[in-house]
């Protein structure tokens, strides 16, 4: 299943919730009985291949940003912005963004919203704490970049304006900065 996450993402032209699981299937080149058998639901089978793109994009993340971790704040923030906020991963982001919104209204994506979340709060904490910031600050200075972050994408992705988008992140991640013991 690896290897068709792009092609179900880019059956994905309109909402999520009106994507039936015959599109689905054909989208991937397999029956609809065959999805329901493996995956159960739509809905599991969404989740299913969101995990896969998170894992892949953990792994493109600790690749580019190589064995030893930034020496700064700045360095790490602007290489996740970079990849996150990238032309060719549009796509996903819009898949991302939905279900994030499915999530707020509760199952079957609440759980997994949450896990993605809070994960990537806890990254970005230990990140910052490890250099210098307290932990119960760089918790809060974590989830405000988090949030701002993805605020910022949605920016992007309703105003195409990407100048903008990266000139807010560039004035959060110097606000991150001064925050930083030196």
């Amino acid at each position: 299943m690896t290897g068709s996450v792009p092609s179900v993402v880019r059956v994905n032209r309109r909402r999520l919730q009106d994507l039936s699981v015959r599109e689905l299937a054909a989208g991937v080149g397999l029956s609809h009985r065959t999805l329901l058998y493996h995956f159960g639901s739509k809905e599991q089978l969404i989740v299913e291949v969101l995990d896969l793109i998170r894992e892949r994009d953990r792994e493109l993340i600790q690749r580019h940003l190589g064995a030893e971790r930034p020496e700064d704040a700045v360095e790490l923030l602007r290489a996740a912005w970079s990849f996150f906020s990238s032309p060719e991963r549009e796509p996903y982001a819009r898949v991302f963004h939905q279900v994030v919104a499915l999530g707020l209204a509760g199952p079957p994506y609440d759980a997994w919203v949450r896990t993605v979340v809070v994960g990537r709060v806890g990254a970005i904490s230990q990140a910052l704490a490890a250099l210098g910031l307290p932990a119960e600050r760089a918790r809060a200075v974590a989830t405000l970049v988090v949030a701002a972050a993805r605020g910022l994408q949605l920016h992007q992705l309703a105003t195409n304006d990407r100048a903008a988008t990266d000139a807010a992140f560039d004035e959060l991640v110097f606000a991150v900065n001064t925050l930083l013991p030196r």
